[in-house]
Protein backbone atom coordinates (compact mmCIF):
# COMPACT_ATOMS: atom_id res chain seq x y z
CA UNK A 1 0.00 0.00 0.00
CA UNK A 2 1.83 3.45 -0.67
CA UNK A 3 1.57 6.33 1.56
CA UNK A 4 -0.70 8.35 -0.10
CA UNK A 5 -3.00 5.68 0.30
CA UNK A 6 -2.16 5.12 3.92
CA UNK A 7 -3.11 8.55 4.42
CA UNK A 8 -6.10 8.29 2.64
CA UNK A 9 -7.37 5.39 4.45
CA UNK A 10 -6.03 6.41 7.71
CA UNK A 11 -8.49 10.27 7.23
CA UNK A 12 -11.11 8.15 5.87
CA UNK A 13 -11.22 6.26 9.28
CA UNK A 14 -10.80 9.11 11.42
CA UNK A 15 -13.28 11.27 9.34
CA UNK A 16 -15.80 8.30 9.84
CA UNK A 17 -15.13 7.75 13.36
CA UNK A 18 -15.64 11.78 14.70
CA UNK A 19 -18.64 12.56 12.36
CA UNK A 20 -20.57 9.40 14.12
CA UNK A 21 -19.52 10.33 17.47
CA UNK A 22 -20.35 14.33 16.20
CA UNK A 23 -23.45 13.34 15.71
CA UNK A 24 -23.97 11.48 18.32
CA UNK A 25 -24.77 7.69 16.76
CA UNK A 26 -22.06 6.46 18.92
CA UNK A 27 -20.01 7.05 21.40
CA UNK A 28 -16.49 5.53 21.56
CA UNK A 29 -15.40 3.54 24.77
CA UNK A 30 -11.81 4.26 25.85
CA UNK A 31 -11.05 0.78 24.37
CA UNK A 32 -12.09 1.62 20.95
CA UNK A 33 -10.47 5.72 20.98
CA UNK A 34 -7.25 3.81 21.41
CA UNK A 35 -7.51 0.62 18.68
CA UNK A 36 -8.50 3.64 16.16
CA UNK A 37 -5.43 5.73 17.78
CA UNK A 38 -3.52 2.70 16.68
CA UNK A 39 -4.40 1.90 13.74
CA UNK A 40 -3.57 5.84 12.43
CA UNK A 41 -0.60 5.46 13.65
CA UNK A 42 0.33 2.32 12.15
CA UNK A 43 -1.28 3.14 8.82
CA UNK A 44 0.79 6.50 8.84
CA UNK A 45 3.91 5.29 10.28
CA UNK A 46 7.14 5.28 7.92
CA UNK A 47 8.03 2.54 6.33
CA UNK A 48 11.72 2.08 4.75
CA UNK A 49 11.16 1.79 0.79
CA UNK A 50 12.39 -1.06 -0.86
CA UNK A 51 15.36 -0.56 -3.02
CA UNK A 52 14.94 -0.38 -6.85
CA UNK A 53 15.78 -4.09 -8.35
CA UNK A 54 17.88 -3.28 -10.61
CA UNK A 55 19.47 -6.71 -10.55
CA UNK A 56 19.78 -7.67 -14.38
CA UNK A 57 24.00 -7.92 -15.24
CA UNK A 58 24.96 -4.48 -16.48
CA UNK A 59 22.49 -2.67 -15.85
CA UNK A 60 22.28 0.42 -13.82
CA UNK A 61 19.80 2.17 -11.50
CA UNK A 62 19.16 5.99 -12.38
CA UNK A 63 16.91 8.08 -10.55
CA UNK A 64 16.08 9.54 -13.86
CA UNK A 65 16.28 7.03 -16.05
CA UNK A 66 14.89 3.65 -14.07
CA UNK A 67 17.22 0.34 -14.58
CA UNK A 68 19.26 1.16 -17.80
CA UNK A 69 22.05 -0.38 -19.78
CA UNK A 70 24.11 1.57 -22.41
CA UNK A 71 25.64 -0.41 -25.27
CA UNK A 72 28.23 1.38 -26.72
CA UNK A 73 28.97 -1.39 -29.36
CA UNK A 74 27.13 -0.51 -32.69
CA UNK A 75 23.97 -2.37 -33.78
CA UNK A 76 21.27 -1.99 -36.14
CA UNK A 77 18.03 -1.55 -34.68
CA UNK A 78 16.52 -4.43 -35.28
CA UNK A 79 19.83 -5.91 -33.69
CA UNK A 80 19.48 -3.41 -30.85
CA UNK A 81 15.79 -4.35 -30.12
CA UNK A 82 17.14 -7.76 -29.97
CA UNK A 83 19.78 -7.24 -27.36
CA UNK A 84 17.12 -5.65 -25.23
CA UNK A 85 14.91 -8.28 -25.68
CA UNK A 86 17.53 -10.86 -24.61
CA UNK A 87 17.50 -8.98 -21.21
CA UNK A 88 14.21 -9.19 -20.54
CA UNK A 89 13.72 -5.33 -21.34
CA UNK A 90 13.17 -2.62 -24.28
CA UNK A 91 14.87 0.48 -26.03
CA UNK A 92 14.25 2.66 -23.67
CA UNK A 93 10.96 5.33 -24.15
CA UNK A 94 12.04 9.03 -23.41
CA UNK A 95 9.17 10.67 -21.48
CA UNK A 96 10.34 13.78 -20.44
CA UNK A 97 12.79 16.74 -20.79
CA UNK A 98 14.58 15.49 -17.42
CA UNK A 99 15.02 12.21 -19.65
CA UNK A 100 16.16 13.83 -22.51
CA UNK A 101 18.93 15.86 -20.25
CA UNK A 102 20.14 12.90 -18.69
CA UNK A 103 20.86 10.82 -21.80
CA UNK A 104 22.41 13.75 -23.35
CA UNK A 105 24.42 13.75 -20.60
CA UNK A 106 25.33 9.90 -21.07
CA UNK A 107 26.33 10.48 -24.59
CA UNK A 108 28.81 13.32 -24.01
CA UNK A 109 29.93 11.19 -20.80
CA UNK A 110 30.88 8.23 -22.79
CA UNK A 111 31.74 10.09 -26.55
CA UNK A 112 28.67 8.85 -28.12
CA UNK A 113 26.76 10.83 -31.38
CA UNK A 114 23.72 9.37 -31.16
CA UNK A 115 22.05 6.29 -29.67
CA UNK A 116 19.08 4.40 -30.88
CA UNK A 117 16.06 5.19 -28.13
CA UNK A 118 12.05 3.74 -28.91
CA UNK A 119 10.20 4.44 -31.30
CA UNK A 120 9.59 3.39 -34.85
CA UNK A 121 7.03 3.77 -37.57
CA UNK A 122 5.64 2.14 -40.60
CA UNK A 123 6.68 5.76 -43.51
CA UNK A 124 8.37 8.74 -43.50
CA UNK A 125 4.79 10.17 -43.52
CA UNK A 126 3.17 8.30 -40.10
CA UNK A 127 3.65 9.26 -36.68
CA UNK A 128 6.35 8.12 -34.31
CA UNK A 129 4.92 4.99 -32.30
CA UNK A 130 5.93 3.13 -28.98
CA UNK A 131 6.59 -0.79 -28.78
CA UNK A 132 2.63 -0.24 -27.25
CA UNK A 133 1.48 1.27 -30.73
CA UNK A 134 1.44 4.28 -28.61
CA UNK A 135 2.24 7.92 -30.09
CA UNK A 136 5.66 9.02 -28.63
CA UNK A 137 5.14 10.98 -25.10
CA UNK A 138 8.03 13.27 -25.98
CA UNK A 139 10.13 14.13 -29.00
CA UNK A 140 12.44 16.80 -27.37
CA UNK A 141 12.97 19.79 -28.49
CA UNK A 142 14.94 19.79 -31.37
CA UNK A 143 13.11 17.00 -33.50
CA UNK A 144 14.42 16.91 -36.87
CA UNK A 145 12.16 15.84 -39.55
CA UNK A 146 14.09 13.67 -42.22
CA UNK A 147 12.28 12.72 -45.02
CA UNK A 148 14.30 9.83 -46.09
CA UNK A 149 12.00 6.69 -47.01
CA UNK A 150 14.42 4.34 -44.85
CA UNK A 151 14.14 6.73 -41.61
CA UNK A 152 12.35 5.06 -39.77
CA UNK A 153 14.35 4.36 -36.59
CA UNK A 154 13.76 7.24 -33.54
CA UNK A 155 17.71 8.13 -32.50
CA UNK A 156 19.27 11.37 -29.97
CA UNK A 157 21.74 12.58 -30.87
CA UNK A 158 24.91 14.05 -28.30
CA UNK A 159 23.63 17.69 -29.36
CA UNK A 160 19.99 16.98 -28.36
CA UNK A 161 18.50 16.27 -31.70
CA UNK A 162 16.14 13.29 -31.66
CA UNK A 163 15.17 12.12 -35.42
CA UNK A 164 14.88 9.02 -37.72
CA UNK A 165 17.45 7.19 -38.76
CA UNK A 166 17.43 3.96 -41.34
CA UNK A 167 16.91 0.98 -39.45
CA UNK A 168 20.01 -0.95 -40.89
CA UNK A 169 22.49 1.84 -39.90
CA UNK A 170 24.39 1.21 -36.83
CA UNK A 171 24.43 3.03 -33.91
CA UNK A 172 24.98 2.00 -30.16
CA UNK A 173 21.80 2.33 -28.15
CA UNK A 174 19.88 2.01 -24.66
CA UNK A 175 18.04 -0.52 -22.77
CA UNK A 176 14.99 -0.29 -19.75
CA UNK A 177 14.13 -2.97 -18.22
Amino acid sequence: MTTNNRVLLSGVLVGSALAASYYGDYNFSPLELVTLTTVVLVLNFPRKVSPESCTAPGYMADPVLGCYRLYTERESNTGARQQCANDGGRLLLMNSEAEYERLKSLMVQNSLFAIYIQGSRSSVSSPWLTDNGDPLPYLGPNYIEFTSPTALAFEISAQGETSGEAITFPNPFICEI
